[in-house]
């Protein structure tokens, strides 16, 4: 028995060797080489040309509309150019003021390694509508500018877990467009999806400080891995209670999900003053790198698959903070 316990602690000794580091590396970078295949490969310029293009160019970019359109084909000609053979676009209606409206998702699907496919996935949102009365460069322009530029940083990344990258329609309109693709998930799907990540209003220089939002104010696999990742190439990130955007239909269905958002919010939202100049090149990359990292920390082939809702190795001690928008 004694020698059993021995072999024990040697091999918990070498899995926490492996294990995250929790502490930050300094000046952002991080100090461990699976971060900076990710990391290292962000392009915080590409993300802002995102935002200018889909702000700037498109402009205000309700459901329903033309401009929606305009996006639309500007997301699949995007992840196309990344390489991705499976690009989906998904149309549903909805009823609004007596008229029936059509938005749409836009879905790439990162496809793991042959004979490394652990049968998960995980999903990485953010929203491409806008708000008629402004641009929507940070409300959701950033988001999904960062959405497409991890989807390009994957596109070529060796992994062991399908990502789905999904560009979800009508979220102004009470979440509708994640609320549709939610439902028509099969059990085997549901079942199969570890982790999502939904990125929105990531960008304002005049915004607060990254929190990640759980739909019921309680830790879950992607809080732990984004305070994980945090400590690891940014700052620790904390946690907290909000709906009110994508995430919320997969929490519904019992997958781990949170929100990115930096709060309190800037004064320009849901204004047509919610502009790219207000949108910070820094915060892009920040939460990019981290977003990217939890994500690669699941999908990274040297890395066993997860069990739901719990994460190996161990976490970082993280805190709840009382929402602040």
């Amino acid at each position: 028995m004694e020698f059993l316990k021995r072999i024990s602690s040697i091999l918990l000794v070498l899995l926490l060797s492996f294990s995250i580091p929790v502490s930050a590396a300094p000046n952002g970078q991080s100090g461990q080489a699976f971060d900076n295949k990710i990391v290292k490969r962000i392009k915080e310029d590409n993300i802002y040309e995102h935002v200018s293009y889909l702000s700037e160019v498109i402009g205000s970019r309700p459901a329903g509309s033309d401009a929606e359109l305009e996006t639309v084909d500007y997301l699949v000609e995007q992840f196309e150019s990344y390489g991705y053979t499976d690009v989906n676009v998904y149309d549903f209606t909805f009823v609004s003021r007596g008229n029936t409206i059509t938005s749409y998702n836009v879905e790439a699907v990162k496809k793991p390694m042959k004979n490394h496919d652990t049968g998960q996935q995980i999903i990485v949102g953010a929203h491409h509508d806008s708000v008629p009365a402004g641009p929507g460069a940070n409300d959701d322009a950033s988001g999904t500018g960062a959405l497409l530029e991890l989807a390009r940083v994957f596109a070529n990344t060796p992994t062991d877990t399908t990502i789905k990258f999904i560009a979800f329609g009508a979220e102004e309109n009470g979440l509708l467009g994640s609320r549709k693709y939610a439902e028509e998930m099969s059990a085997d799907e549901v079942e199969r999806t570890v982790a999502m990540f939904q990125l929105d209003m990531v960008g304002s220089a005049d915004a607060g400080d990254l929190v990640m939002f759980t739909a019921d104010g309680k830790k879950n696999t992607v809080t732990d891995l984004g305070a994980a990742a945090g400590s690891r190439v940014s700052e620790l990130v904390p946690y907290s209670e909000l709906g009110r955007s994508d995430h919320v239909p997969f929490h519904n269905l019992g997958i781990p999900a949170a929100l990115f958002i930096h709060t309190p919010l800037e004064p320009w939202y849901h204004t047509k003053d919610d502009v790219i100049e207000h949108v910070s090149k820094e915060k892009l990359k920040d939460v990019a790198n981290i977003v990217g990292a939890a994500v690669f920390q699941i999908a990274r082939k040297d890395t066993p698959a997860l069990e739901r809702s719990r994460v190996a190795p161990v976490p970082v001690d993280y805190y709840y903070e009382e929402p602040n928008l």
